[in-house]
């Protein structure tokens, strides 16, 4: 990667201090902010991104233009990195449906994250403030000042290693970890690369684009919700819609980066293609194949006169494991959730655990029986209209 006529100044060590100040700041002001005013609090954090990238370069001293370099544009460039966007988007989503398969308790923050948004803002907002903003304070703080401070490393690949794990972990959410480390290897190829930080610009506020435009044709997303999608499936139409994804990556990097490009590749994007269509064919058809046994969501005003509890039943006909997730909002008193066979088997006594995001999960084993799902609020509930997502798979 070509260094900057300073290198001597930021060395990769202060790379990962400056990381470290990043992460204090998402912790300690970042949180706070948003929690507290919402999305002037996002916005006011999005600017604090570009205020620590640019009062790094102040402090080492270092050419502003060389540590965040902006080149014109060729059509060559622009096409292969809009194309390279279009071409790993369903690859983070494939990896969103992954994590949330192996961490099902992290679905709620899709739910979250959207409420925050969708309840918010109007579209061209949102397009301001989730697509542009963090595409040029994000990119001056990754792409510009920590990439920086790694040009001096020797080989790139390490340098894209370390972008990627670090921009997936400065989102702080285990279910789109993936998805963001994917997202940061890429618009990190591309400024190692072409030296450009617009195009990583370009690149980042097309995949945001997408994404708000997405969100707000399928009318956002609640916490509930976001629990109760079956990740199974959705990973099968997912991998099926995406399948060709690695042809059009393959040919986005043929455009980008012609010189190294090897003919060969589109040979293993195409196998590679004809795997993930299969493969989510076969995911598919697994998941139609089992069984939702629960899936409902419901609200009710908690009286002092009738606050005893909220029943459902459903019945198990063959033993079975399956995974209980209750998530319950617009409450802040205590709840309890249990459920009993009619044969006398208690499968889960639990009180759902307080704050922002009130989530349970279990993995339990169910014998063939008649069972009982029964909430039950404490005193300090009274007065509340609690919203309650249980579902069993």
């Amino acid at each position: 990667m070509q260094k900057i006529s300073d290198q001597g100044r930021l060395r990769p060590w202060m790379g990962f201090v400056l990381f470290g100040v990043l992460m204090a700041f998402m912790i300690f002001a970042a949180y706070p902010l948003q929690t507290n005013f919402g999305i002037p609090g996002l916005i006011l954090t999005e600017l604090g991104f570009l205020a620590l990238a640019v009062g790094y370069c102040l402090i080492r001293k270092v050419k502003i233009r060389e540590v965040f370099p902006v080149k014109k544009i060729n059509i060559r460039d622009l096409i292969g990195s809009i194309l390279l966007i279009i071409g790993v988007f369903p690859l983070a989503i494939i990896s969103v449906a992954v994590m949330g398969l192996i961490f099902p308790s992290s679905a709620a923050e899709a739910g979250e994250i959207s409420s925050f948004v969708y309840d918010s803002l109007n579209y061209p907002m949102a397009v301001l403030v989730i697509a542009l903003l963090p595409a040029i304070c994000e990119e001056a703080i990754h792409r510009g000042a920590i990439l920086s401070s790694f040009r001096g490393i020797k080989h790139d690949w390490v340098i894209l290693l370390i972008m990627s794990l670090l921009f997936g972990i400065n989102h702080l959410t285990v279910l789109r970890f993936l998805s963001t480390a994917i997202l940061g290897l890429i618009l990190s190829y591309v400024v190692v690369k072409k030296n450009n930080i617009l195009l990583s610009v370009i690149m980042h506020f097309t995949n945001n684009l997408i994404s708000v435009s997405l969100g707000y044709l399928t009318g956002g997303a609640d916490a509930a919700a976001a629990v109760s999608v079956d990740y199974t499936s959705v990973l099968g139409v997912y991998m099926i819609i995406g399948f060709l994804s690695p042809v059009i990556i393959t040919i986005a990097l043929m455009l980008l980066n012609p010189e190294s490009f090897r003919k060969i590749r589109f040979l293993y994007a195409g196998v590679l293609a004809t795997v993930m269509l299969f493969s989510g064919f076969g995911i598919t058809s697994y998941s139609s194949s089992t069984k939702m046994i629960l899936n409902t969501t419901f609200s009710y005003l908690v009286t002092a006169d009738d606050r005893d509890c909220s029943m459902i039943d459903f019945d198990i006909e063959e033993e079975r494991k399956a995974t209980v997730v209750v998530v319950l909002t617009e409450a802040e008193g205590d709840y309890m959730i249990s459920i009993d066979g009619d044969k006398g088997s208690n499968i889960i006594n639990a009180e759902i655990p307080e704050g922002t995001m009130r989530m349970i999960t279990y993995d339990v084993v169910l014998q063939a029986d008649h069972y009982t799902v029964t909430v039950m609020p404490g005193e300090k509930a009274v007065g509340e209209h609690p919203n309650i997502n249980i579902t069993i798979r």
